[in-house]
């Protein structure tokens, strides 16, 4: 039995919590299930989370769900530098991306996988909002471009979990812009990441090795 329980799905954003763990090199177990198909549910899924999403994880205190949280709680409780621990300007800028990426990007990235929840009737409407959440995503990627121009990293060469959920997010080619030559610093930014083992062993795991090949 490890420390941690992930309740997951196969390329999902459970991918970010994942990627927390083996990046900590933590002792963790995977309930893995079809987050689409409530008919797979474990039993206790919807009980440790109502909203019925992934990641949840179970930890010694009880179980977390929000992606953010997981990473937070994960970095507050094992930092080994994915979180800047003292109140600089570095630490109030990892979370000021954590919260941007969770409370502007991942709204728009719902709409990319899911726009039939808003319009389950209307077929003509869900490729409207697609779109017009499309053109969104590009405003949303040319700041994030602006950031990471001293980059790898939005803190420059330090990895933090505020990277890790910008990679998780950015590697589905259904949020990425038309032309990602335009986003040099954000290319270059996940061609660094793609090499750190753990993520390596991430993207093996959730067999999405051939997303990388589009950058």
């Amino acid at each position: 039995m490890g420390d941690y329980c992930l309740y997951a799905h196969k390329n999902s954003y459970a991918m970010t919590t994942h990627l927390m763990l083996e990046e900590l090199e933590l002792k963790y177990d995977v309930v893995w299930f079809n987050v689409h198909d409530p008919k797979t549910f474990p039993e206790e899924f919807v009980t440790l989370n109502p909203n019925a999403r992934v990641p949840v994880l179970v930890t010694p205190h009880g179980p977390v769900y929000e992606t953010a949280a997981t990473l937070l709680y994960l970095s507050e409780h094992h930092n080994n530098g994915f979180m800047p621990t003292d109140s600089s300007a570095k630490r109030a800028q990892a979370q000021q991306w954590l919260i941007y990426l969770m409370s502007t990007f991942q709204p728009e990235v719902l709409i990319q996988f899911n726009a039939g929840r808003y319009f389950p009737d209307d077929l003509a409407m869900q490729f409207a909002l697609k779109l017009a959440s499309l053109h969104q995503l590009e405003v949303i990627w040319k700041i994030i471009e602006d950031a990471l121009a001293d980059g790898p990293y939005f803190l420059g060469d330090e990895f933090t979990i505020s990277d890790i959920l910008f990679l998780m997010q950015a590697i589905w080619k259904e949020n990425q812009p038309a032309d990602m030559s335009l986003y040099p610093n954000s290319m270059r930014m996940m061609r660094t990441a793609f090499e750190r083992p753990a993520v390596q062993r991430i993207l093996e795991i959730h067999q999405i090795q051939h997303l990388t090949k589009l950058l």
